[in-house]
């Protein structure tokens, strides 16, 4: 992603009157469903989006445990392999290592997308519902202009 999405998003707020945080915090929630899905991990990750330019990185989690206590390697990692890393690590610390992948920009643009189509229809849906939530036991005319049969 880049600054052209930013701007879209902004766009989209101003727009739109969604609140960029919710927006932002999204997306990002889908970008991590989106890397577990393509690249097969269920590692704990985590997706940290640039805010001003969209940049994206993904970060691999792992938590510090003692030798005695390693259950799983994509989780954890031993106290003597991450001192070799860091000397100042200690159990509990989590370790965090860039595991983004080379086309996972694609990737991330056409979740992002998606994410950002349904959240638009969302707030659409929630303001015309509270603009007539508003009106509840009123008597109001208006006009048929669509029907759908569902």
């Amino acid at each position: 992603m880049n600054t052209e999405f930013i701007q879209a998003l902004d766009e989209l707020v101003r727009d739109r009157g969604i609140d960029k945080d919710v927006l932002l915090e999204t997306i990002e929630q889908a970008l991590t469903s989106a890397y577990k899905k393509n690249f097969g991990s269920a590692q704990n990750v985590r997706i940290d989006m640039n805010r001003e330019t969209g940049d994206i990185k993904v970060y691999s989690q792992r938590v510090v445990v003692d030798e005695s206590d390693l259950y799983d390697n994509f989780l954890e990692i031993e106290l003597s392999e991450a001192r070799e890393i860091n000397p100042n690590y200690e159990l509990g610390d989590i370790i965090e290592h860039e595991v983004t992948p080379g086309d996972f920009g694609r990737i991330a643009a056409q979740t992002a997308k998606q994410i950002v189509v349904q959240k638009i229809r969302e707030a659409e849906r929630e303001m015309t519902y509270n603009e007539f939530l508003e009106k509840q036991d009123e008597l109001v005319t208006g006009e048929i202009s669509r029907t759908s049969s569902r």
